[in-house]
């Protein structure tokens, strides 16, 4: 039997000078830093280990910055303005400007890159009855090189491009096709919007029509999407703009053909307004009189953060997931059975006043190279938190997992030699071994502070964390 959830306190906490919102916290794909959004046109760059604001991407965006995506050493970010930009981290200035124009500038609010295909694609606001997915040629950005603009009838709120479909959907040679054409070495598109529409597609098809691969409508105003592995499958996993949640499987019908399979819908009773008691705290904490006196001892949450799969998944495909307190308290939830949650783990505010948070947390980063966890809340402030210094080990919901932090990244470089459809001539005969994941290579990318992953290999990293979890339930 597993032992009670553990409690922990930030490692770290550093309030921004400006204490603006924290909407989102991206790693750097060349330092390491993390980049933050908030409810404006800069974003701003902190050190992983102290947390501390090192400069601000400005200057770019004239509009509210809506998406940041990286993709081996590129940094992109999306705004409200129509503009699209490839930042050069060094020089803390724009490099590539993308424009989204079509008849006038359109509101950016989605984004997902791939720096090997040389794609750039946006998803745009509802704009004169119509939201748009364009693709731009990141070596040729003047002009979009196609336009899909029927996928999705309101505002789209996530694009990410998932792996090659031979890396999770069974064919019987990398070659073979689908039913409907779509070669199984290719990558699908997954895009999401307050539709309520979930969609796969093919991003490397001109033709509307022809690319959608499948759609499912789940009737809920969707805010987030993401995908993850699980036992060899890939799932989609969906957030609504009410706090509920909703899985699929990608899978193949009996005809072949790409489909949405499984759905599961996870109630918001299962994150919002469930009551809390922490265990009482061990001898690893060490408080003075008036702190344990104010130690909490019922927690309520308020609403869910974010699904993080990457800390654990359980048997039947439930991803762990992150709820907060109005107070700054966050509660880490492992899948248990049927749509049931339970609390893994106690991340609060304290026991020192300038530890942790004291308002609604916006945005969750997990970075597994470190074993760490980010939060960003409403006050401006952002929290490291070390899972190493838990006093016991994490409760997750299944020990035999795929997406242990290694593999997603890593996922396609089977396919390495692929490349894009739009390349010119010359580039067809001049593949370079640059198109190799950066995560490949080995080494300290990041300091111990926080972590202990910085160092290990990538089989010792996959070993340590085992260690640290408990399961299978």
């Amino acid at each position: 039997m597993s032992p009670p959830p553990s409690i922990l306190y930030a490692t770290i906490s550093a309030p921004l000078p400006s204490k603006p919102y924290i909407l989102s916290i991206n790693p750097s794909p060349t330092n390491p830093h993390l980049i933050l959004r908030h409810p404006g046109s800069d974003l701003t760059i902190v050190d992983n280990q102290t947390l501390q604001p090192i400069d601000q991407l400005t200057g770019g965006h004239q509009g509210n910055v809506t998406a940041v995506a990286t993709d081996q050493d590129a940094l992109w970010s999306s705004a409200k303005d129509g503009s699209i930009i490839r930042w050069d981290e060094r020089s803390k200035r724009a490099g590539t400007v993308i424009r989204a124009n079509i008849r006038k500038p359109i509101p950016v609010t989605a984004l997902t890159i791939s720096e090997r295909d040389h794609l750039v694609i946006g998803g745009t606001e509802l704009l004169s009855s119509e939201s748009h997915i364009i693709y731009w040629d990141n070596r040729n950005s003047n002009k979009p090189i196609y336009l899909h603009s029927s996928t999705h009838s309101d505002d789209i709120t996530h694009l990410s491009i998932l792996p090659n479909t031979s890396s999770f959907l069974n064919s019987k040679t990398s070659s073979s096709t689908s039913s409907s054409g779509l070669n199984f070495t290719e990558k699908l598109l997954l895009s999401s919007s307050t539709d309520g529409l979930i969609a796969l597609s093919n991003p490397k098809e001109s033709d509307e029509d022809e690319s959608i691969i499948t759609a499912e409508n789940w009737n809920q105003s969707i805010a987030d999407s993401k995908f993850y592995l699980h036992k060899g499958k890939m799932k989609i996993s969906s957030k609504s703009d009410m706090d509920l949640i909703s899985t699929w499987d990608i899978g193949l019908s009996n005809q072949g053909e790409i489909e949405l399979q499984n759905q599961i819908e996870y109630p918001s009773s299962s994150f919002r307004f469930k009551s809390f008691k922490p265990p009482k705290q061990g001898p690893t904490i060490t408080q003075t009189a008036s702190e344990e006196m104010e130690s909490k001892t019922q927690l309520k949450s308020d609403y869910l953060i974010d699904v993080v799969p990457s800390l654990g998944i359980s048997k039947n495909g439930g991803s762990m997931t992150a709820v907060g307190t109005n107070d700054g308290d966050l509660i880490l939830q492992h899948h248990t059975n049927s749509t049931n949650y339970q609390p893994s783990s106690f991340f609060l505010s304290g026991p020192s006043k300038s530890r942790g948070h004291k308002d609604v947390i916006r945005s969750i980063y997990h970075d597994l190279n470190n074993e760490a966890i980010y939060t960003g809340s409403e006050d401006g402030i952002i929290s490291g938190w070390s899972l190493n210094s838990l006093s016991d080990k994490l409760i997750i919901g299944d020990d035999e997992f795929d997406l242990s932090g290694d593999e997603d990244e890593n996922m396609d470089d089977d396919q390495s030699d692929e490349e894009s459809e739009i390349l010119t001539e010359e580039e067809e005969s001049d593949k370079s071994d640059n198109d190799m994941n950066e995560y490949d290579k080995e080494g300290p990318r990041y300091g111990p502070i926080l972590g202990a992953g910085a160092g290990r290999s990538q089989d010792q990293r996959k070993e340590k964390r085992k260690e640290n979890r408990f399961g299978p339930y």
